[in-house]
């Protein structure tokens, strides 16, 4: 088995007086994660070599404001090499009814330099040998558990290659994120049975439900757009105390999108930001989790503003944690948490 992926080791919060937490977790995926709708003469694929620059300056502002947080990676992306990728590649892959799914048409480069948007295991040794930074799974081939054609067996074939090829790089992963957010619970024990103890459930706000690819309806965009900036309510936050479900799973479920910068909308950014610091402040005030989510290719094209505002969020959380004792957690610290108190709550055996 592979050594520590978690920063460092977790960070325990025992008692039933738990802190409020900030949980980040970033979508880090590079072409893997928009392959089927984005081609090499895209402006979001020319983003994506600019892009690995934002990976270690994100690494670099966590580690900097002491922030704890959850990177999960696409187990092509831990190679350096096509002949690295090759070796870990499952026997068993995803048969999708849409061809234009299938990550195992794509061709890969011969290494990092050659090909930088589909190898980047550089990069993987560099966050995770950053304090506080916990190497999670995006799954191996970001796979889609929703589309018709895959079956559990492929998944599992599919999450048995993620951790070898991270075990090559002496890491174990216990966190997973389910691409495009599609969470089966369906396969909740094939992702137990790999080794995972926890995963990002899908944010229970209008818009978010699990489903696949096709399904999503203009009014479903529309209703998570307007959800950023206008929301009836914060953002959802989560107690502790319900997280643990079957198969020994933490459900640590998403509570915002960090939404991209964009000149068009600069003037509806104070909106944004009273959103997510709300979410933030009822977690604090509440002893509960919230959870904010993005990918680091998010903040490429614009990096000044993105950066700017996620250290006013930052701010935000440094002034709750002085006032009331929140936390910032990686997914890994959640899971660890819960599962120790529900073992030290069970009853002894005979």
């Amino acid at each position: 088995m592979g050594t520590d992926a978690h920063g460092g080791g977790a960070v325990v919060v025992n008692g039933p007086d738990r802190p409020g937490a900030l949980v980040i977790s970033l979508d880090f995926e590079l072409h893997w994660g928009m392959r089927d709708h984005t081609g090499a003469d895209s402006l979001e694929f020319a983003d994506l070599v600019p892009s690995r620059r934002t990976v270690t300056d994100l690494a670099s502002v966590f580690n900097d404001r002491r922030i704890r947080a959850t990177w999960a990676t696409v187990g092509c992306l831990f190679a350096s090499s096509a002949a690295e990728l090759g070796a870990h590649l499952p026997v068993a892959r995803p048969s999708y009814r849409n061809t234009a799914f299938d990550p195992y048409l794509q061709v890969v480069g011969h290494d990092e330099a050659a090909d930088p948007e589909h190898l980047a295991g550089s990069l993987v040794d560099q966050v995770a040998s950053t304090p506080g930074q916990e190497i999670a799974s995006h799954t191996f081939s970001h796979f889609y558990c929703l589309e018709d054609g895959q079956t559990e067996e492929q998944f599992r074939a599919d999450l048995g290659a993620a951790q070898s090829i991270a075990a090559a790089r002496g890491l174990h992963l216990t966190s997973l994120v389910l691409p495009r957010n599609q969470w089966n619970p369906r396969y909740a024990a094939a992702v137990a049975d790999n080794g995972f103890t926890s995963f990002r459930g899908p944010q229970p706000s209008l818009g978010h439900r699990a489903r696949a690819n096709g399904d999503h309806r203009a009014v479903d965009r529309a209703a998570r757009l307007l959800d950023s900036y206008v929301g009836s309510a914060p953002p959802p936050t989560f107690s502790w105390d319900d997280r643990l479900g079957p198969h020994g799973l933490c459900d640590i479920p998403a509570s915002a999108f960090l939404r991209p910068y964009t000149p068009q909308r600069r003037r509806l950014d104070p909106l944004r930001l009273r959103r997510l610091t709300a979410g933030m402040r009822h977690a604090a005030r509440h002893g509960r989790i919230f959870h904010l989510w993005w990918h680091p290719h998010n903040f490429t094209r614009y990096p000044t503003e993105s950066f700017d505002f996620l250290g006013r969020l930052l701010d935000e959380f440094d002034g709750l944690a002085e006032s009331e004792g929140m936390r910032s957690l990686s997914m890994h610290d959640v899971a660890s948490s819960i599962r120790v108190d529900h073992s030290t709550d069970s009853p002894a055996g005979p």
